[in-house]
């Protein structure tokens, strides 16, 4: 699949947060005035900015200080075999506030004021307020001074507000008391597991990643006060909330943009954020079907397993061949040929291979990134078309013009420059002519482009450092119109793992990178499960994971491989989300694969059955997720709000309002195959189990527990034990539901119950 290894590590110099507030001084402060702008009032007290509903406050700063501070500050950023390091710098800062002036032209409301600090630092700023849609407060700060390039926004937060969004989040549910940074990256590696965490530190500082390091970074967050606010601007960020009492929105730019959202549930304010975005397509009908099934090898070993996957009667949507560009390997592993044509040695009779495929009204998948490689040691390229961008000036360049080299494992590549037109008309016929034309491919991995260098220059001559979290976006984006261009509309399915805000108006399908083969919270099977729900904090309504994660390695016989029973279980939890997609992974001999034995082919095809039986749920929820930006998999709390204890869970999920999955995330039949499930208002709502017909909640006649196990109550839902050995997870759908009903049905008509 890849790896290029790119992650964070903030070392920065800002102030202390007592220092900050002891700096933020307001001044020469008008006298209280009022103003509105659409729904919203605008309302100055005399010692602090409101933003009103009605009477509900949305937004205000801290009473009798600073909300608005700028300075001149740098960002010093060093690439590391892929890895940032980056550093903010502060050179001067103007912390002390007055105010000037309050008016309203029309619809628009308007602040005036000066800014002074230390180092001579003064400035004059506007912040200005209009509505551009329903229920979008939009905010644009704004400086005289042209040396300033840092901006800031300082306002209230209280200690029992829960912070949930800023992208896809795979270790923290609720980001109060972080500082999180806003950047598409490469996740890293381990993200504090060890020791391989430390191995790959000691290798590539940095690489690793960390809790907050993620491969689709936004600049927004919804609270559990319903409150929200993110940034237009896609130039580097910071989002401080680790005081209790105070959110700090740093931005490494001139002017900020942002808004604040109004609604009145956490689902309506991802509607909201979406009407901005824009929102995920429906998922064609053919790959709601069944299995992606990920093989590599060669026609010969996927035909061998296409026939039993056949015998078995197994639904298959397609098939994902990655390496359909030819293979070579590196000191990470197995890796692919960056060079976006078909290999016919490794791949004979491919239009046999894919007639097979369509016959049964499948498609095959295949792979591309933004990077390319000069193929000619491969020997059997056809096309090179690293020579053909090179020749064109269709790649990065460094500072010295030459096309930028960004080191992998222990290769480098250079990467199309999106800023081109001819560059991006370029790649558009590529993945045309190679990958729709001659690969007949319906769907591909659309892998990495979070790897732009700050200090890369461009075709356009925009800043790199702040094109970086922009190039995700347009790499999707230019999937999305050479699809359109050849003419296949919906139907063609590509899965990207990198982005920011805009990303789903033109993303098909998320993937959420590369995970361990592990079932640990940094890395691994409970990161994913993670991922899954944060991402819809933020608009990613179609999203999945690699079944059984996809980074192993060993060294002298020690280290990470996949097993079966995280396999198996990783099959179970993929079978209630958007996409049931199976990787080989990094050494596909090394890991257990779901036709390794008998076993495992069974497994892999009664939860492709699950999946199957769902297919008409999930077009629902495709349907819901076009018109309001609602996730399909989604976290518990987007139902159950006002349940606290739910809200705290990272291991329940729910698909749609009605089916409830909480699935096994322990290795060797945790608490002898017993799940702790907990079930929201259990005192009116029975929850019947998916695969045994047993009642939880309201009318339980569920089987007690083993003696040394037990449950703890609430006073909004109910704790159970559930018995979830391999192949009866706990999911539960509620009753009287027809959801319920027909998935029920389905069950049992395609052989499962």
């Amino acid at each position: 699949m890849k790896k290029t290894i790119l992650s964070l590590m903030i070392a920065s110099s800002v102030m202390s947060v007592e220092q900050a507030n002891a700096a933020n001084a307001m001044t020469a402060v008008p006298a209280a005035t009022t103003s509105t702008v659409g729904a919203f009032t605008i309302l100055w007290t005399g010692n602090r900015l409101q933003v009103k509903n009605g009477t509900r406050i949305v937004w205000e700063s801290v009473a009798n200080e600073s909300f608005v501070r700028a300075g001149t500050h740098s960002l010093d950023a060093h690439e590391l075999r892929g890895s940032f390091d980056v550093k903010e710098n502060i050179n001067s800062q103007c912390t002390d506030q007055s105010i000037t002036s309050f008016t309203q032209s029309g619809t628009e409301v308007v602040f005036k004021g000066r800014l002074t600090g230390n180092a001579a630092c003064t400035t004059n700023y506007t912040l200005s307020f209009t509505q551009p849609l329903t229920g979008h407060l939009r905010y644009k700060l704004s400086f005289d001074n042209a040396a300033v390039n840092y901006s800031e926004l300082a306002y209230s937060s209280s200690n029992n507000e829960r912070f949930h969004g800023f992208g896809e989040q795979f270790s923290v549910l609720d980001l109060k008391g972080k500082v999180v940074p806003v950047l598409s990256e490469e996740g890293g590696v381990g993200r504090g597991h060890q020791p391989i965490s430390g191995a790959v530190n000691l290798g590539s500082a940095g690489a690793a990643g960390n809790e907050l390091t993620t491969y689709y970074a936004v600049p927004q967050y919804i609270t559990n006060t319903n409150k929200s606010l993110f940034l237009e601007n896609t130039q580097y960020s910071v989002f401080d909330l680790s005081d209790v009492n105070r959110v700090r929105v740093r931005l490494f730019s001139n002017q900020m943009t942002g808004r604040i959202l109004l609604g009145n549930s956490m689902l309506e304010l991802i509607q909201r954020f979406t009407d901005y975005t824009g929102r995920m397509r429906q998922l064609p009908d053919w790959f709601n079907e069944g299995a992606i099934v990920g093989m590599q090898g060669g026609t010969d070993k996927v035909n061998a397993v296409l026939t039993e996957l056949e015998r078995r009667g197994t639904p298959v949507a397609g098939v994902w061949l990655q390496d359909w560009v030819g293979k070579r390997q590196t000191s990470f592993g197995s890796q692919l040929w960056w060079n976006w044509e078909l290999d016919q040695d490794r791949y004979p009779n491919w239009n046999g291979l894919v007639n097979r495929i369509e016959s049964r009204n499948g498609h095959v998948l295949c792979y591309i990134n933004p990077f390319l490689v000069d193929a000619s040691p491969k020997g059997n390229v056809r096309r090179n078309l690293y020579t053909e961008a090179v020749n064109n000036g269709y790649l990065v360049k460094n500072s010295a013009g030459q096309p930028y080299q960004v080191t992998n494992t222990d290769f480098s590549a250079g990467m199309i420059d999106l800023t081109n037109p001819q560059a991006e008309t370029w790649i558009k016929e590529v993945i045309k002519t190679q990958l729709i034309g001659e690969g007949r491919c319906r769907g591909w991995m659309h892998d990495f482009a979070e790897a732009l260098p700050f200090d890369a220059v461009l075709w356009s001559g925009e800043d790199a450092a702040s094109y970086h979290n922009k190039y995700p976006v347009e790499w999707a984006r230019v999937a999305r119109e050479a699809i359109t261009e050849a003419g296949l509309g919906n139907d063609v399915v590509f899965f990207n793992r990198s982005g920011s805000a805009r990303t789903p108006m033109y993303s098909t399908l998320l993937w959420q990178g590369d995970q361990l083969v592990t079932w640990d919270k940094y890395d691994g099977f409970k990161s994913a499960i993670m991922a899954t729900m944060t991402g819809g904090f933020s608009g990613i309504s179609l999203s999945h994971s690699d079944i059984g994660g996809y980074t192993n390695a060993t060294l002298g016989g020690v280290g990470y491989n996949r097993e079966q029973e995280l396999l198996q279980r990783w099959m179970e939890f993929s079978a209630f989300t958007t996409a049931y997609r199976t990787h080989e992974g990094l050494k596909p001999e090394d890991n257990a694969q779901f036709y390794s034995n008998n076993e495992t082919y069974s497994h892999f095809d009664k939860f492709a059955r699950v999946y199957k039986a769902l297919a008409f749920y999930r077009k629902q929820l495709f349907a819901e997720a076009a018109t309001k930006g609602w996730p399909v998999v989604r976290h518990p709390m987007l139902h159950y709000s006002n349940d606290a204890e739910l809200a705290t869970l990272d291991d329940h999920i729910m698909l749609g309002s009605e089916i409830l999955m909480a699935p096994v995330i322990n290795k060797n039949a945790y608490n002898y195959g017993w799940k702790k499930v907990y079930f929201p208002n259990a005192a009116t709502t029975t929850w019947v189990h998916a695969f045994t017909g047993y009642k939880y909640g309201k009318g339980s006649n569920a089987p007690s527990a083993p003696w040394w196990l037990s449950a703890v109550n609430s006073a909004k839902g109910n704790w159970q034990w559930v018995y979830a050995p391999l192949g009866t997870p706990a999911a539960f759908y509620k009753q009287g539901s027809t959801v319920g009903a027909q998935f029920e049905a389905n069950l049992k008509s395609l052989g499962v119950k």
